[in-house]
C-alpha cells in the first residue's frame, strides 16, 4: 500500500500578495512572481558577460561532473566529478562549449561562489558591491521575520548552463532561492 502523499505544485503567488506572510509563517514553500524586490535590482543586469567582467580573473569554485548529477561529495565510493578553481569567464567558456567536440565537452559544470558570507575566505568582487547594496535587504529581513527563520547567513551565486542536478539533500539553513534567468525544478519534501 502506497502511503506517500501525491505530488502537489508549489503555489505561485505575487511577491506583494497579502497571503505571502501566511505561507512564510506556516513554513510552506511558495514561488514568488512579479518582480520580487529581493533581486529586482539585478534582473536584466546580471548576465554571464557582466559577471565575467565583475569577477575578472578571480578563481571561483566550479563543480565538474561527467554525469548530469552533481553529487557535491566526490571521491571513491561517493560521486563522480570534483571541484575545480577557475576564473568565472573560464567557467562560462567551458560550460558553453559542452557538446562541441572539445576533449572536455562531455563534462557538465556549475559554479558556486559566496557573494555575502560572514567569515568567507572570498570577498565580493568590488564591481558587484554597489549592486548587492541595491538588493531588497529590507524585504528579505521582513520575510525572514515572517518565516521565523534565522537572519541571512550567506548569499551564494549559483550558475550553470541548464544541465545538471543535485541529489536529494537537506539544507541546514532556511533558503530563499532567487532565480534570475532560466528554469529550475525543485522537489520539496
Amino acid at each position: 500500500m502506497n502511503t506517500a502523499e501525491p505530488r502537489q505544485r508549489v503555489p505561485r503567488v505575487a511577491w506583494n500578495d497579502a497571503s505571502v506572510t501566511g505561507h512564510l509563517a506556516r513554513g510552506e514553500p511558495i514561488v514568488l512572481v512579479g518582480g520580487c524586490p529581493l533581486i529586482a535590482a539585478v534582473v536584466g543586469r546580471w548576465s554571464f558577460d557582466s559577471l565575467s567582467a565583475a569577477f575578472g580573473e578571480r578563481d571561483c569554485s566550479v563543480h565538474v561532473s561527467r554525469t548530469e548529477n552533481f553529487a557535491r561529495l566526490y571521491g571513491h565510493g561517493l560521486g563522480l566529478g570534483g571541484v575545480r578553481q577557475m576564473p568565472f569567464r573560464s567557467f562560462v567558456e567551458a560550460a558553453s562549449q559542452r557538446g562541441t567536440g572539445s576533449h572536455e565537452t562531455d563534462l557538465n559544470y556549475y559554479l558556486q561562489v559566496p557573494l555575502v558570507s560572514p567569515g568567507a575566505a572570498q570577498s565580493t568582487p568590488v564591481a558587484l558591491e554597489a549592486e548587492l547594496r541595491d538588493l531588497g535587504w529590507a524585504w528579505l529581513h521582513s520575510a525572514c521575520e515572517a518565516a521565523a527563520s534565522q537572519p541571512l547567513q550567506a548569499l551564494q551565486l549559483w550558475a550553470g548552463h541548464g544541465v545538471g542536478m543535485t541529489p536529494c539533500h537537506f539544507d541546514a539553513m532556511d533558503n530563499f532561492l532567487a532565480q534570475l534567468e532560466g528554469r529550475k525544478s525543485v522537489l520539496v519534501y
